[in-house]
């Protein structure tokens, strides 16, 4: 995580499941953000193939499975498509955590089936939004 801005973080969770983080500050300082889900524009038919039962890209581990993450990865540039469409983006309250889950750290789109988690109604009252 200590790495340029946009690049790959990979690491083995539990010894069990690949996850990634996007790193996204200065060099010398871990800061990433955890790729939770993904809506596949590209490359489903490999997914599949990797992943071979739903849910295909949500959740942190499905993600990592789906796209074949491992230590080869870890540090290589993420290639990030830009949106079809115009998104709408929601920040909430983390989530699979017990440490500083109530930081609103988690961000969205409420509208896309391929969100890890839908949004609880309590995160739902207090959520801030944003055209992207």
């Amino acid at each position: 995580m200590f790495g340029p801005a946009g690049t790959l973080y990979v690491y083995r969770s539990y010894g069990i499941h690949w996850c990634m983080n996007i790193v996204c500050g200065p060099e010398e300082v871990a800061d990433a953000v955890l790729v939770r889900a993904l809506e596949p524009a590209h490359g489903i038919e490999r997914m599949w193939e990797r992943r071979g039962r739903e849910p295909l890209t949500s959740g942190p581990g499905n993600v990592g499975q789906a796209l074949g993450a491992g230590p080869q990865m870890n540090g290589a540039p993420a290639v990030l498509v830009p949106p079809e469409r115009p998104r709408r983006v929601v920040r909430t309250t983390r989530i699979g955590l017990t440490k500083a889950a109530e930081r609103p750290w988690r961000f969205l789109d409420p509208d896309s089936a391929w969100v890890s988690r839908p949004i609880s109604s309590a995160a739902r009252a207090g959520r801030r939004s944003a055209h992207t």
